[in-house]
């Protein structure tokens, strides 16, 4: 049984007691009489059937939560064995490579190996102990849901709420919005027994396969890790990726191993917290060559990242909301209107679950450069062109939408000081203004200056909404580097070529720009046109994909970019 399984049995636990409670609530209607229904002996029949209710589930799941937890202990020493069998290959694999064990001895190692034993052991214990008490937690709180229904049926009923199933429903919302959410952590979240069995247990496997790669390690003399660099992990640990640590937990590191900071002291700060992504692989200084820590750029990344995963998680938990409301409320009107809710949140839920697996694996050439970042190229290998008095005269005005015809003749002006300004202070090579989105003042203290071919803005695109002006001197369209740009990163909003010979185009992302949305377009247009005879076509499909989401001013068409 996985730990998928596991919280999937607690899961079909949940909506079973939640089920059962309901079908007492459709059965034992209240009797109709001529002053309306009797819900004195209504609560009197409800709670004989609460009783019944308390009895038969304690005798019921008792024995399924026995028959669980017995299958946790198995996971947990299975977790350990993987850790240490994958991590034995992996030194062994080392080994074939050039490293030379230095195999320990001595009873210090021997009592080391002890230690782990009972650290396992103690895991096991806590989790399973922490499950009990969620269990019987759970229980009590089907129970206190059952009868706080029972007496709110009532009070609703006397404000004349309407049909006694739509009682039953107001009576019991609160319930089926929430689920049995009997579990509350430090911080005041309450959750359900599933979630929380599905933290526990993920928690506790993974600390067991730390500890089985860790004991291998401890085998071959090994205690320096590496916090491993990957797409989609954690962002509060982000800080630890691609640094040493000498593993004092769970490999029997010592601080004369090395210079180094000790693991625990990581772990302590929050690292491997309850789901965390990160892990950790074996260092050897003699054979790797270290990533080193997380670009800034990587790390906005991955903060990314987090918020789409943030927004599937919600929209998942609304989704699971109206499903018991339309699976278990009395009245056909609530079911048909949670129901409607329902396929709306699965629906962006779906959406967002696929921009999150888009986000982790995305890789095409405009995703790579960009997270290279800030760094705007020409295309063309034509000689440079002078700039001219008459070239700067010619710059002329260009009408963007969202600007008004006040800040289009602004960016003219700004367009020509460009221009002036390559001329005279860079020998005509790329030269670059950021403004704020409103053109209310530049983001730099001064323009940045770039060679003939690029211009590499550095940390200057910093900020939101930002408008990049730059030249081409070979009087070039938007280069495909250009796109990559302006499509990677977060802070621009629009972008601008002025060309050494006085030409102008302009690029503005839309209203429906969705960043992830147009790579996974450009993306499988490009593996189509791979194996595509007919360009004609591609061209009109990219172009098509490229201006649902950004708006082009003037001069040559989008085409250039599809090389």
């Amino acid at each position: 049984m996985s730990d998928y399984d596991i919280g999937k049995a607690f899961e079909e636990i949940e909506n079973e007691l939640i089920d059962s409670m309901m079908r007492n609530f459709s059965r034992h209607r209240a009797e109709e009489t001529k002053e309306g229904y009797n819900w004195a002996q209504w609560q009197a029949e409800q709670l004989k059937a609460l009783e019944e209710y308390r009895k038969t589930n304690a005798k019921k799941f008792g024995k399924q939560f026995k028959s669980i937890n017995s299958k946790v202990e198995e996971m947990i020493h299975t977790a350990r064995a993987d850790g240490n069998a994958e991590q034995e290959l992996k030194i062994l694999e080392a080994i074939k490579n050039g490293f030379t064990p230095n195999m320990p001895t001595g009873a210090s190692t021997g009592e080391f190996f002890k230690v782990n034993d009972r650290k396992l052991n103690a895991l096991v214990k806590s989790t399973t102990d922490d499950l009990k008490r969620a269990e019987t937690a759970v229980l009590r709180m089907s129970n206190d849901k059952y009868r706080k229904a029972i007496f709110n049926a009532q009070v609703y009923a006397n404000t004349g709420a309407g049909t006694y199933e739509k009682v039953v429903d107001m009576a019991c919302k609160d319930m089926l919005n929430a689920g049995l959410n009997c579990v509350e952590y430090k911080n005041g979240a309450r959750h359900t027994l599933s979630d929380y069995a599905d933290m526990a247990i993920k928690t506790a496997n993974k600390r067991a396969y730390l500890r089985g790669e860790g004991e291998e390690r401890a085998k071959y003399g090994l205690s320096l890790v590496v916090v491993n660099s990957r797409q989609g992990g954690c962002p509060d640990c982000a800080k630890y990726i691609g640094k040493v640590f000498i593993d004092d937990v769970y490999s029997n590191g010592k601080k004369s191993d090395g210079d180094y900071p000790l693991l625990s002291t990581a772990i302590a700060e929050g690292l491997f917290h309850p789901r965390c992504k990160d892990s950790t692989s074996t260092h050897y200084p003699e054979l790797d060559d270290l990533s080193g820590p997380l670009t800034d750029d990587e790390l906005a990344e991955l903060d990314r990242q987090r918020g789409l995963e943030v927004q599937q998680q919600h929209a998942e938990k609304q989704a699971e909301r109206f499903d018991r409301r339309a699976k278990y409320s009395l009245d056909e009107d609530n079911k048909k209107f949670a129901k409607a809710r329902a396929d709306e949140w699965h629906d962006r839920a779906d959406k967002l679950a696929e921009k999150v697996k888009n986000a982790e694996d995305i890789s095409p050439k405009a995703v790579a450069k960009s997270q290279k970042g800030d760094i705007l190229k020409e295309d063309s290998e034509e000689p440079i062109t002078p700039i001219t008095d008459n070239a700067i005269n010619r710059v002329w005005k260009v009408n963007v939408d969202g600007y008004t015809d006040e800040q289009c003749i602004e960016i003219q002006k700004q367009h020509k000081d460009l221009l002036k300004y390559a001329k005279e202070h860079n020998e005509g090579n790329e030269v670059a203004f950021v403004f704020k989105s409103d053109l209310s003042e530049m983001t730099t203290e001064k323009p940045i200056k770039g060679t003939d071919k690029e211009i590499n803005f550095g940390s200057a695109l910093h900020g939101k909404d930002l408008f990049v002006m730059h030249n081409h001197p070979r009087n070039s369209s938007v280069s495909f580097d250009d796109l990559v740009e302006f499509i990677g990163s977060e802070s621009i909003k629009t972008i601008s070529v002025v060309k050494n010979n006085g030409g102008v185009e302009v690029l503005i992302k839309k209203n429906s720009y969705d960043k992830l949305d147009l790579l996974t377009n450009l993306d499988r247009l490009r593996r189509k046109n791979v194996k595509s005879k007919n360009k004609k076509q591609s061209d009109a499909e990219f172009r098509k994909v490229v201006r649902k989401f950004i708006s082009k001013y003037e001069e040559e068409e989008i085409l250039k970019w599809i090389k």
